[in-house]
Order: C-alpha cells, then sequence, then structure tokens
C-alpha cells in the first residue's frame, strides 16, 4: 500500500526512510521501487519519494490528481518544489552551519544549539510531543541526549536541513529558525488539494531518529481518513496501556554496589534489568545478585568483556566480546540465555549487527546522539541497510546525578522525557550504572540516588494516566520488538490479514495496538475487515 521510490544516488536516506516505514506499519505494507514509470502511480496508494530529481516530476504529479498520499523527504529541484506548493529554492545560508552547532554540557547543565524547529498549532503539527526543539542538544558532555532526539546538521549531509525554500501555496507546519535570525524556514509542509495530500519533510531523513516521527505516522494512519487511504500504524504501546517502561543499569566496573537500588525497584513490584561488563572483577556477591535479580523477575544482558570503543574496532573483535561476555554469564546463571546486549557506549558501527548475529544474539540497546546516526531510532526495531535480522531499541535516557538540574526540578529533563515518550505511544528506556570505588556518576551518595529514583518512580506513576504504565524488564522489552518486527499486514478486498505473525506476544499475551482512521484499536479489530 506504500510505494517508495528509492533512488541510488540516496541510498542511505532511502534505506532510512524504507526500514522506518517497515518499523511503523509493518514490511507487508511497504514495497519499494526504482521505476520512474507513472503507470506504478494508482487511485488509493501511498507514495513516498527520497530527495527527488526531475525524473520523478510525471509520478508525483499524477499522485496529486488521484486519491492519494504523498510523503516527500529532502531537497528537490524548482519544478517539482512547485508542485508542491513551495517557491525560493536555494541553498541553506552558511550562517546555519554553526548555529546547528553547541558546545558539550557542564555538569547539572544542558546545552543547546541556536538553530531549533518549531511546531505550529497546525492539526498535525499538534502530535509532536515537542512544540520545539533544538537542531542540537546535550545533557552530558557531548554525548548524551536525555530527551531522546538526533542532531539536525546544516552540512548538507542526510541528517541536515536540505534546502532554503518559501511556501507559496502549501500549509508550513513546523519552522526551522535560530535565535540570531528573524526568519523561519519550512521545517515541514502540507499541501492539500481535493483528492490528495502531500507532507514534505526539510531533511532527507525526516524525523526518523526523533518521536517526531509520530506526525508521520498521524500522516499515514489518520489524516483526512474519511476520503483518503489510510495505512494502519503499529504502536510500540500495547493494548490496555497508556505507556510503557523499561530501565537498566550498565554495569561497567561493578555490579553488587546496584544491590541498593535493585531492592528499591523490588519493593515496588517492577522488573530491574542489569548489561554486564564481565571482565571485571569476579566476586560471589555479583552473582548473587544477578540470581536475585532473574528470580524477581528481572533480566540480564551483555555489555561485552572489555567495554572496548566501538566493540574493539572490527567485526571479529566484536564477535568475540560478545560471545566470550555471554558465555561468562550463562556459565554463571545456567537457568538464563543470553539474546541480547547494550553497546559500550552505544556506539554501533555498520559491522556491530552481523557480529553480534554470529555471537548467537538477537538484538542490542543502542541509540545515541554522539555517533552512528542511523542507529538512533523513534521506534525500535530493525535497521537500515541490514540484513542480519537483528533488532535493536534507542535508549538514550541517562538517571545520572551529573545530568540533574540545579535550578529548578533536578528530574524536569528526565520527566519530559517520559511524558514524551507516551504521548507518541512510544517505549520509554532509561539507563543508570551501579556505584564503583572510582566513579559514583555525580549522585555523591547512595541516598540521594536512591530518593531521586524514588521520585522518578513517582512521577511516572501518578502522571495523570488514562490508563496504567506497563513495565517491562529489559529482555521481555526488546522481545515484544522483535515480535513487533515479525508482524505483517497486507491490504485485502475487506480490509487487511496478518500474513506473518500473531497479534499477540510475550507470556503475558498483550496483544498490538494499531492506529487507523481515527481510531486507536487492537490488532484483532483491523483484520476482520472493514
Amino acid at each position: 500500500m506504500i510505494t517508495i521510490f528509492a533512488d541510488v544516488t540516496n541510498k542511505l536516506a532511502s534505506d532510512v526512510i524504507t526500514e522506518a516505514l517497515r518499523r511503523s506499519t509493518t514490511r507487508g505494507m511497504v514495497t519499494v521501487s526504482t521505476s520512474d514509470d507513472t503507470s506504478i502511480i494508482v487511485d488509493g496508494g501511498v507514495f513516498v519519494f527520497v530527495s527527488p530529481d526531475h525524473s520523478r516530476y510525471g509520478q508525483i504529479e499524477k499522485a496529486l490528481s488521484l486519491n492519494s498520499k504523498i510523503l516527500i523527504f529532502g531537497s528537490m529541484p524548482t519544478d517539482l518544489a512547485s508542485l508542491c506548493g513551495l517557491s525560493g529554492v536555494g541553498e541553506i545560508p552558511a550562517s546555519w552551519l554553526d548555529a546547528a552547532m553547541c558546545q558539550p554540557a557542564c555538569a547539572y547543565e544542558f546545552a543547546e544549539s541556536e538553530a531549533a524547529v518549531r511546531w505550529h498549532s497546525h492539526p498535525l503539527g499538534t502530535f509532536s510531543p515537542f512544540r520545539s526543539r533544538p537542531f542540537l542538544r546535550f545533557d552530558f558532555a557531548n554525548e548524551w541526549n536525555n530527551l531522546g532526539y538526533g542532531r539536525i546538521a546544516a552540512d548538507g549531509g542526510p541528517w541536515s536541513i536540505s534546502m532554503a525554500v518559501e511556501a507559496s501555496q502549501a500549509t508550513v507546519i513546523a519552522s526551522a529558525f535560530t535565535s540570531t535570525n528573524s526568519e523561519e524556514m519550512p521545517f515541514v509542509t502540507l499541501f492539500e488539494t481535493e483528492t490528495s495530500s502531500l507532507l514534505w519533510w526539510n531533511r532527507a531523513t525526516g524525523g526518523v531518529d526523533s518521536l517526531e516521527w509520530v506526525v508521520v505516522e498521524t500522516f499515514l494512519a489518520d489524516w483526512r481518513h474519511e476520503v483518503l487511504p489510510c495505512v494502519p500504524v503499529v504502536s510500540e504501546t500495547p493494548c490496555g496501556f497508556d505507556g510503557v517502561v523499561t530501565m537498566r543499569l550498565d554495569c561497567d566496573e561493578d555490579i553488587a554496589s546496584a544491590r541498593p537500588l535493585f531492592e528499591l525497584y523490588r519493593s515496588r513490584g517492577l522488573p530491574f534489568s542489569v548489561a554486564v561488563k564481565t571482565g571485571q572483577q569476579e566476586g560471589d556477591a555479583h552473582v548473587a545478585l544477578l540470581k536475585d535479580i532473574i528470580d524477581a523477575g528481572g533480566a540480564v544482558l551483555s555489555h561485552s568483556v572489555t567495554h572496548a570503543p566501538e566493540w574493539g574496532g572490527s567485526e571479529e573483535a566484536c564477535f568475540l566480546e560478545a560471545r566470550t561476555s555471554s558465555d561468562w554469564l550463562e556459565e554463571r546463571l545456567p537457568d538464563v540465555t543470553i539474546r541480547y546486549a547494550v553497546s559500550p557506549f552505544h556506539q554501533n558501527p555498520s559491522y556491530v549487527p552481523r557480529a553480534l548475529r554470529r555471537a548467537g544474539l538477537q538484538g542490542f540497546v543502542g541509540g545515541i546522539i554522539a555517533n552512528d546516526p542511523e542507529m538512533l531510532l523513534a521506534r525500535g526495531g530493525t535497521i537500515p541497510g541490514d540484513s542480519s535480522g537483528l533488532i535493536t531499541h534507542s535508549q538514550q535516557c541517562m538517571l545520572h546525578g551529573d545530568c540533574l538540574l540545579s535550578k529548578e526540578d533536578p528530574l524536569a529533563i528526565n520527566k519530559q522525557a517520559f511524558d514524551a515518550a507516551r504521548k507518541a505511544k512510544s517505549m520509554f528506556g532509561y539507563l543508570d550504572h551501579p556505584f564503583s570505588p572510582r566513579y559514583e556518576y555525580g549522585w555523591g551518595s547512595e541516598e540521594k540516588r536512591l530518593a531521586m529514583h524514588a521520585d522518578f518512580l513517582n512521577y511516572i506513576g501518578n502522571a495523570g494516566h488514562d490508563q496504567s504504565t506497563l513495565w517491562l524488564n529489559e529482555v521481555d522489552a526488546l522481545d515484544w520488538i522483535s515480535a513487533k518486527m515479525r508482524l505483517s499486514l497486507r491490504k485485502t478486498e475487506r480490509g487487511f490479514e496478518i500474513s506473518e505473525g500473531t497479534a499477540f506476544a510475550l507470556e503475558r499475551n498483550l496483544e498490538f495496538r494499531v492506529s487507523w482512521r481515527g481510531r486507536n484499536m487492537p490488532l484483532s479489530e483491523i483484520v476482520d475487515g472493514e
């Protein structure tokens, strides 16, 4: 039902957009074409173009004349821009290059770029969980953005704002601006005809690395649903819940010192997860804690052997780090099979999925603003351009003492991150580290750390929810994402059917939820027909 027109000249961006749409709508709803034949454009379709050139003019023109939805990402020549209600096409001013950058964050503060995106009050724009956001933001040094999104560059690459332009006939949904320049540039626009709607994103990779991607999902599933084709979007939040949360501690230098924090979570009946770097001093207390975590419904993942940057720098080194650490854990936890990892530093060069698959793993936690932008995903699942079958989930919200704010609610950013994920129906993951003799991660004391975690748990449990929040341990969370990626929908004459996978997943028999034609409903309802 969705046809993506991919060009070899824009392969990275095309792969990124293709996989993002598969993660949202299932792979059964997405077809990739390289043809410029206009006969492919048929009534009732959804058509996607990534940085199209003049050869796509006929296809876009025809799609606009039919009953259709059109998505365009990135730059385009003047004649195509005119079709989309845009004019005045030009290059991004050089001044935006510096405006898109920012300094590293100092302890107890955050840093943001001058360049930012502002979402307007248009009905589509209100679905963005952020009313505004900087191009670049750090909450810790130049590594972490606790609000989860990636950087928007101004260097002309696939992660950059694409072009200067004016909205002559299109409606501006979001604008890009700088604090030193009164001029705003359209960043997301909507152009409508009686029979079609065209959403354009001024970035070749759109919003795939931000919860703002929900605007695309809403356009596909619900926009003008009375008259235009709609594609069901599968939520990361199961039926019966208004939010889903997972947490973990990355045990880089200690394990047993996490005992007090584990006891806090266990006292509240919440699952506790740890990712273990195995190449550290051994001790019975470490293994005892790991066993208690498992017995309490928590999870243990690999965090490599040595915590080497880039998993050791090669596919073979990554394989050895993953397999050796998994063996160490499985020897000490005989009833546990290690199936997932947390990547050291959240660094994931292109060889990592292949190496982890060779090591017998099924997925990993990663995603960070500092590196590997193609691995930072608004929706968890399969990886662009990867054939290994591994899944990943992005979790860069770090609950550390040196990320707390000094001038207001110390947890304001972490709470905002949770609220944004809940609004976008996205799985929210956050992390901390056990104390070690060398480092306390800015907490200062265990008492302060426990108090802040308790405050955060209270907020998650009392945030004015309409329904309850589902807590999953890290393995169940990744299993849920994996089951979602195995799901494949197919359009039929009566509605939709499940061609692969099932509507339910995990031992708790949780059902997937879909958004479609203005409604949120169990997946089983949509496959029964319209």
